[in-house]
């Protein structure tokens, strides 16, 4: 992401298509909510200001789960942002928040580094290191990682132990498939080579740093990581954070739970910020937490992730 002045923004044309992507609504017609479990949102503070921050929860169905996995959980994390907001005290909340929570895998969707960080190597290594999983964690580029050509994320992810998956598939862990496409704008994707290296008789996890990926996907069965958005960073009146996302980033979704088909997205607004100003206003930082769950039958979209309440 990289939100501009606003009024700037809207003199910019609107995109050619828009998606049919629907947000996951309850049986009472309102859309699924991110909740925190004790309903509260925290904040750290900064050198000049206070940051919210949260922690969200969400049971994840699969299909063809393997029964030793049932009840594991993923952190999902995404949108660092280093080197820009004067946020290094929010990596140390999160650093300490996933260590607590020590989740099976960890799931990077991009965008470690800032494009206006001015310096050079930023010690991104580090900072991913010290924020464990008990097994493995797998990332993808977005498209702040290209802009810096793609330097400081690779190295970064290499001294994390961190897998990077372009346009490729691994086994996540024994029986449970993860691949991750290249950022959909400012990379190369290859969407078909990705999705052939997963298995076509159970559910498998695809990361894309940018959600509009879940547009080609309606007839496979992938859960869908994604950032990118930072939920609209600052959300206003107007201009909607609807209308920033589709103007701004050329995208239909905007944060939390989507369905397309088969297939189903989960947005997260990420940690960092980016843009001017670096704050965020009513959409707080967001580590997502997802807990394993066995879907039975065929899927359907009523089976999507939901929060845990």
């Amino acid at each position: 992401m990289g939100l501009s002045p606003i009024l700037i923004e809207l003199a910019l044309p609107w995109p050619n298509t828009y998606c049919a992507v629907q947000p996951v609504r309850c049986s009472n017609g309102g859309v699924v909510t991110i909740t925190l479990p004790d309903n509260s949102t925290a904040s750290v503070r900064l050198s000049n200001r206070n940051y919210p921050v949260s922690i969200t929860h969400h049971e994840l169905p699969l299909l063809g789960l393997p029964k030793d996995l049932v009840g594991a959980t993923i952190a999902h994390i995404t949108d660092l942002h280093c080197g820009y907001g004067d946020t290094d005290a929010v990596y140390s909340w999160l650093e300490r928040e996933v260590n607590r929570l020590n989740p099976v895998s960890i799931l990077f969707t991009g965008d470690y580094v800032d494009d206006h960080y001015q310096g050079s190597g930023y010690p991104l290594g580090s900072l991913l290191a010290r924020v464990k999983c008990n097994r493995t964690a797998v990332a993808v580029y977005g498209n702040h990682d290209h802009r810096r050509k793609l330097t400081e994320a690779t190295n970064g992810l290499a001294d994390a132990e961190i897998r990077l998956l372009v346009n490729e598939g691994v086994e996540l862990l024994p029986g449970l498939w993860a691949a991750g496409v290249d950022d959909i704008y400012e990379g190369n994707p290859d969407l078909d080579r990705t999705l052939a290296a997963l298995p076509h008789d159970r559910t498998s996890l695809l990361l894309s740093h940018n959600p509009s990926a879940i547009e080609k996907l309606a007839t496979s069965n992938v859960v869908v990581f994604s950032g990118h958005t930072h939920g609209a960073q600052m959300r206003l009146p107007f201009p909607s954070p609807e209308l920033v996302c589709r103007i701004h980033l050329h995208c239909s979704q905007v944060m939390g739970w989507y369905n397309h088909g088969l297939a189903r997205l989960y947005i997260s607004r990420g940690i960092g910020v980016t843009g001017w100003p670096p704050i965020r206003l009513a959409c707080p930082a967001e580590l997502a937490m997802f807990h394993l769950t066995a879907a039975k039958g065929t899927f359907s979209p009523s089976s999507v992730g939901k929060p845990v309440r």
